[in-house]
This record gives structure tokens, sequence and C-alpha cells, in this order.
């Protein structure tokens, strides 16, 4: 009757293995999308150039004050 008194202890071990064995595909997966996305959104900007100084002050023109929608124009009082 050895037998049974293993059998706790085998089911504890598959039990480990088995969480371990998707521990490591789940890394795989997530290091393989995590390459993928580098791949195909990164070097791709990084060769790009960068904007100029006369396109970022068209682009966002830093003598007007933000106008918000929802702030209203004139002061508020404290």
């Amino acid at each position: 009757m050895a037998g049974n008194e293993m059998v706790p202890v085998l089911m504890a071990f598959g039990v480990v293995s088995w969480l371990a064995i998707c521990f490591f595909a789940s890394t795989a997966i997530l290091e393989y999308r995590v390459s993928r996305a580098e791949k195909l959104y990164l070097e791709p900007a990084a060769s790009r150039s960068l904007p100029s100084d006369a396109d970022i002050e068209r682009l966002c023109d830093l003598t007007e004050p933000r106008r918000d929608p929802w702030v209203r124009a004139e002061p508020v009082p404290a």
C-alpha cells in the first residue's frame, strides 16, 4: 500500500508542473507579442524625420492661450 501514499505527492507535482508550463508558455507569448509590436511600430517610427520648429509652431500656436470648451472666458471671482 505504499503506492497510495504517493498519490497526493504526484498530484501536487502534476499541478506545479502544469502551472510552470502555463507560466513559461504565457511568458513566451508575451515576449513574442512585444517583439512583434516593436518591429511593427517602433522601427518605422524611428526612421521618420522629426518635425521642424516651424511645423511645431504652426500645429500648436503658442501665442494663443488654450481655450477648452468647458472653460468660461471670463475669470471667476474668488
